[in-house]
């Protein structure tokens, strides 16, 4: 036999003397478990090792109906709120977008077209975002152009899960330029 596997298995050899002569047999090492055998006697007449095995059973399932709820709502959370960052960061790259192509307009009405159609465009490249529920203003004094959007995100029911307190589903997004450098 490899020594290894006998090291490994813990083996000993017992010696027993007889008339005939010496026996050799290979037994396993008595192992002493302690607390850390959870598994319940074989029968009732043996006395147990640790007395707390039966009390441990159901410890997880109350660790689990107290944490279970809370990593719950932590996760809905943060579905909810990245979704919400999402819509907003798409919100307001959707005015930089209308705001930055104002300036191939000549006239403030000119201006205010091309903001619509590019604030139209964006919000539909962005995916989940739905232009008809968006409304574009555009200041122009001739000096700075300023783009308001705003944005219902009421439709979406990532933002309406009760678990967690959610910011305004409705999103408002400025952007301005210097039209005087022109």
């Amino acid at each position: 036999m490899n020594p290894a596997i006998g090291a490994a298995l813990d083996l000993r050899v017992n010696s027993a003397k007889s008339r005939e002569g010496t026996d050799t047999r290979l037994s396993p090492a008595p192992v002493h478990t302690g607390c850390m055998d959870r598994s319940p006697p074989p029968s009732a007449a043996r006395p147990r090792l640790c007395s707390g095995w039966r009390d441990a059973r159901g410890a997880v399932l109350v660790e689990m109906a107290i944490t279970l709820p809370i990593l719950l709502m932590l996760l809905m959370g943060i579905v909810s709120y990245g979704d919400w960052m999402m819509t907003a960061h798409s919100v307001q790259q959707a005015a930089n977008d209308a705001a930055r192509s104002t300036i191939a307009g000549l006239t403030s009405t000119e201006r205010a077209s091309i903001a619509q159609t590019t604030m139209q465009t964006t919000l539909r490249r962005a995916g989940t975002l739905d232009p008809t529920r968006a409304t574009l203003s555009v200041d122009d004094d001739g000096t700075t152009l300023v783009v308001r959007l705003r944005y219902d995100a009421s439709a979406d029911p990532l933002l309406h899960l009760s678990l967690v307190p959610m910011p305004s589903a409705q999103i408002q997004r400025n952007a301005a330029i210097r039209l005087d450098s022109l």
